[in-house]
């Protein structure tokens, strides 16, 4: 059995880099993606262009569904609303309640839902936790470009090997 902090794909990839193909031979049909570090950085209002393209090549394929822990309705609404997106704010990652509530709403078997985020403790969590797909991928800068050393990250992945 996993760990509950383990990725089942960590693809050390920006979101806009992830193959469609791959997620449709995984099974993929419904995607539910975290918002802030994963389609923009949290210092930012402006969704790059290769997300916003990654967004519409992906919508023709899969239903999705943005999940942020972000409190901010305004800004998650209005990042949704920009992307013609479903979406939840304040969404309590890792706990389950408000994405189970999701993966019922969009109504597709478990085992064809992934989460796409960039936090181990917040995204991988709840998708380990929900028996959903895992994809960790890089955090995206202000200039929507993946950052180099992700300090978050590395502390989580060292933690997470005391938590297995």
């Amino acid at each position: 059995m996993n760990s509950f902090v383990k990725a089942d794909w960590d693809s050390k990839l920006p979101i806009y880099e992830i193959s469609h193909l791959k997620l449709q031979k995984e099974g993929i049909k419904s995607l539910l993606i975290d918002v802030d570090g994963t389609l923009l950085s949290r210092q930012s209002n402006v969704i790059p262009i290769n997300v916003k393209n990654w967004i519409k090549e992906s919508k023709k394929l899969f239903s999705m569904y943005l999940i942020s822990n972000n409190p901010s309705d305004k800004r998650i609404r209005k990042i949704a609303k920009e992307l013609d997106l479903r979406y939840k704010s304040n969404a309590l990652k890792p706990r389950k309640k408000i994405t189970l509530d999701v993966i019922s709403e969009i109504k597709e078997d478990s085992r064809n839902i992934a989460i796409i985020g960039d936090r181990i403790f917040t995204d991988i969590i709840v998708g380990n936790r929900c028996n959903i797909q895992t994809i960790l991928v890089k955090r995206l800068s202000r200039e929507g470009l993946p950052i180099k050393i992700n300090l978050t990250l590395i502390l989580e992945k060292l933690i997470s090997t005391f938590l297995k």
